[in-house]
Parts: C-alpha cells; sequence; structure tokens
C-alpha cells in the first residue's frame, strides 16, 4: 500500500522560536517628573523643608546637595533648606526659628517687633524655652534664649502662623511684662518706647498687663513706679 508523507507544517528555527517567546511584551513607559522639579515643587509648597521630610516623595540627600548647587533651593542653616526666593525679614527669620525650635516661644524684643509695638532693625531672634530643656545648637540663624518656667512659659501664647507654618509668639501683655522682668537684656528707651506704643494702640488692657505682671513677678515696679509705669498702667483701656 502507498505510503504517503505528510507535509509538516512549517516552524520557525529554535533559535527565533527562543527570542520570541522571551520577547517581553511592550508597556508604554509613564513619563516620570525630574526629581530636581519635584523638588522644586516641594519647596513651593511647604517654604522650609529637611531632608528627613523628603524621603517620603524619593528624594534623597545626593538630589538635595545637587538642588543646592544648581540654586533650585537654598541652605539656611543645617539640615534646613528654603526656596531661593524666600525674603528672611522678620516674620520669615521668626518663621524659621519656630521651624527649628518647635517647642520655642518668641519673646521680648522679637515679639514687640512682631505685633508692631516698636519698628528697631536686629538679626537677633529672641526665645523663650523651659528652664530644664536642652539649648538647641543652631547655625545660620542668630537666636538667643532666655529661661522661663511653670506659668510664666505657657501663659500668654499666641498660636499663629506666618506663610501657613506654624508660629508660637507670647502676646502684647505678656510680653511687655516679660520685657520688664528682663529690663536689665534689654534698652531702657526701647522699653519706654514698648509700653507707650502698646498704650497708644491698645493692644492690651490694663488687667491683662497686671495679670500678667504678676505671673512674672513684676507686678510691684508696675505698681510702686508712680513718676512713670503707675499712670501708664490707671490709663490703659478697661475691656468690659
Amino acid at each position: 500500500m502507498p505510503t504517503f508523507c505528510h507535509k509538516q507544517a512549517h516552524e520557525p528555527p529554535l533559535k527565533k522560536r527562543h527570542a520570541e517567546n522571551m520577547r517581553i511584551p511592550s508597556h508604554k513607559t509613564k513619563s516620570r517628573t525630574p526629581l530636581s522639579q519635584r523638588l522644586g515643587d516641594v519647596v513651593q509648597q511647604r517654604n522650609i523643608i529637611r531632608p528627613a521630610e523628603l524621603k517620603a516623595d524619593g528624594i534623597h540627600q545626593q538630589i538635595l546637595k545637587r538642588a543646592v548647587d544648581r540654586g533650585v533651593v537654598r541652605r539656611i542653616g543645617w539640615g534646613l533648606y528654603v526656596r531661593p526666593e524666600l525674603p528672611l525679614d522678620l516674620d520669615y527669620r521668626i518663621m524659621l526659628a519656630c521651624k527649628r525650635v518647635p517647642h520655642g516661644i518668641i519673646c521680648l524684643e522679637s515679639a514687640l517687633r512682631f505685633h508692631g509695638i516698636v519698628s528697631a532693625e536686629s538679626d537677633v531672634i529672641w526665645m523663650a524655652i523651659d528652664r530644664k530643656a536642652r539649648k538647641p545648637a543652631l547655625t545660620g540663624l542668630d537666636i538667643r534664649f532666655v529661661r522661663f518656667s511653670g506659668r510664666a512659659l505657657t501663659q500668654g501664647v499666641a498660636n499663629t502662623r506666618v506663610d501657613g507654618e506654624p508660629v508660637r509668639v507670647y502676646s502684647v501683655a505678656k510680653t511687655v511684662a516679660d520685657c520688664l522682668k528682663y529690663r536689665h537684656k534689654l534698652d531702657a528707651e526701647l522699653l519706654t518706647k514698648a509700653i507707650g506704643e502698646a498704650l497708644r494702640q491698645t493692644k492690651c488692657t490694663r488687667e491683662r498687663l497686671l495679670h500678667f505682671g504678676r505671673i512674672c513677678r513684676v507686678e510691684k515696679l508696675l505698681r510702686s513706679n508712680q513718676q512713670f509705669f503707675s499712670d501708664l498702667i490707671n490709663n490703659f483701656p478697661v475691656r468690659t
């Protein structure tokens, strides 16, 4: 019986088949924002950044260093970076100080300037910390610390924000009482002007000033100096 030879289907060479089996399916590559641009966007949104805060965004120390070299961000101190055009005026220096020392509170002359009581120019930022707290070692900002305790530390704190960043600063009445207590650290003319401006601008009341005078242990000074302080206190507006 005649034998028929079945023609087998054409098969590609072994190497070609192997290459086809190993071929990786093509996918469209997603466009990614360069890390330097992402870093610039983060700085614009947050104003102030620390390296540890960038890890969640996949931005590491080396990227940050290159961004500083290229002028994308500006380094203003150890572990503290800002956008290059950030104006380092009083409000921003206070914001930076509070960022670096979150438990500190702006006080004395810096608080007077923040509230618009005096306009004397100074690069120094005065900050109160707990008497048992470790004094922070800082570079890039001229911060001078005073130590408060008890109610003198916790009372009269105003929580506010500068460009979205939290800032803690003492109220006007508390600041005036603090300035009397630490009058040896301040210029006498500045102190006199501060009390006069607080009265003229009606930014604190007689009751509040005497209240904080008791807390800061300067109430006797306020009441006993008849030539200046007593007359000033008696003219403070009384709010009902």
